[in-house]
């Protein structure tokens, strides 16, 4: 799973969330077309209505809308990491869509996959605080008007989304969706299943 990478990258970049001048080096790929390489804010996943740029130290400050960005790549040594701001289908009926926000890809592919996270801290003293992640994987085909939840990971009955919703998206492959049902796949292999789909709609 891609989690352990994701947690780590939480970390590198946590300043980010307290400290609005805190730059990374980044890629903006535009809708225009054009690529702005340098340094970028980190936008936690779910939020940022616009990114500061700057080509390097030294050069000013563009104050760039998210709308704007067909994707968002950041570098850290070898890894290299990529958002995508888009629509997300609502609450559990997913009827009513919402954003754009940031999403994390996960996995590219007919569907790919994505992740928010959200970071609940708990306790008033600082000896007593602690931090819950709750990350949310959305999935989403080419032309699809928003991207659906797929499966929610927090601390207590992680089957519950995934074993629902997943069925549901993966519907033009009954095969698949009957093993989700079955738990014969769990969120535990909710990468895993997506790559299996993706194979199987490519020979469609």
């Amino acid at each position: 799973m891609k989690q352990f990478q994701i947690f780590i990258l939480f970390f590198i970049f946590s300043a980010a969330s307290y400290a609005a001048d805190k730059y990374y080096n980044a890629s903006l790929y535009l809708n225009d077309g054009s690529i702005k390489s340098g340094l970028a804010t980190y936008v936690s996943t779910g939020n940022g209505e616009y990114i500061l740029f700057k080509s390097n130290e030294k050069s000013n400050v563009e104050k760039i809308e998210s709308i704007n960005i067909n994707k968002l790549v950041y570098n850290s040594g070898e890894e290299s990491y990529e958002y995508e701001y888009l629509k997300v289908y609502k609450g559990w009926k997913q009827v009513k869509i919402k954003g754009p926000i940031w999403l994390e890809v996960v996995d590219k592919g007919i569907a790919t996959l994505y992740l928010t996270i959200t970071y609940v801290e708990g306790g008033v003293l600082p000896q007593d605080r602690t931090s819950v992640a709750f990350r949310d994987y959305y999935i989403m085909r080419k032309g699809e008007s928003a991207a659906k939840l797929y499966a929610t990971i927090s601390t207590a009955n992680n089957n519950q989304t995934f074993r629902a919703k997943a069925p549901l998206y993966f519907a033009d492959y009954p095969e698949l969706a009957e093993k989700i049902k079955n738990k014969e796949y769990t969120w535990k292999d909710l990468e895993e299943v997506v790559k299996i789909y993706n194979n199987w709609a490519k020979e469609q």
